[in-house]
């Protein structure tokens, strides 16, 4: 079984302008999917979307931009009541480990925080489907490398903990809602 199988995927996207998110929604197109995209741009700029849809050509009529906030759960709702997605794709996070040292409850707040409020709407219109996008702080300094699945979690930054609980949040709810399909994805240098 090829790409095929995600021909005509609703997927929505959070943090959708953003480095990675961007250069997903694009291959997620060549792949004949739909796709939503949001952001608060807060980590991003306006003038991303005017590029992808000129890099996407002529499957740009198959990608639309909200601006929201993960954190405004009647405007996902309303996002999510409008129509059916398939899958969800979280890339939505504020992401630098020293910030989150002098903005702690801000990073909270927003990593934390906005992923209950897109769960709590994926779950009320049964949208079971999630890529989370994690990352490596995780694991804080490791004893060895090279860094396995095995090896411990041990976050040492607000960041790196925000991702953490996040992704014991998901295990949690993967125990607790059969329903829900999570994959949760670590970088450690997005841009290879």
């Amino acid at each position: 079984m090829g790409l095929e199988v995600m021909k005509d995927l609703n997927i929505f996207v959070t943090g959708g302008v953003g480095f990675i998110a961007s250069h997903t929604a694009l291959v997620l197109l060549e792949q004949d999917c739909k796709v939503t995209l949001i952001d608060n741009y807060s980590n991003s700029n306006p003038r991303v979307f005017e590029h992808m849809k000129k890099l996407a050509g002529d499957k740009a009529d198959r990608m639309k931009f909200v601006e929201c906030d993960i954190r405004d759960g009647a405007k996902l709702d309303a996002l999510f009541s409008a129509e059916k997605f398939d899958c969800v794709i979280h890339f939505a996070g504020f992401k630098a480990v020293g910030e989150s040292v002098e903005k702690p409850l801000e990073y909270y707040d927003n990593n934390f925080n906005g992923t209950i409020q897109l769960l709590l709407v994926m779950r009320k219109h049964k949208c079971f489907n999630i890529v989370f996008s994690s990352s490596c702080t995780v694991y804080g300094i490791p004893e060895k490398v090279p860094i396995t699945e095995d090896t411990p979690l041990k976050a040492i930054s607000p960041y790196g903990r925000t991702k953490l609980f996040q992704e014991d949040m998901f295990r949690d709810l993967a125990v607790g809602c059969k329903d829900f399909r999570i994959l949760l994805l670590r970088y450690f240098n997005p841009v290879g």
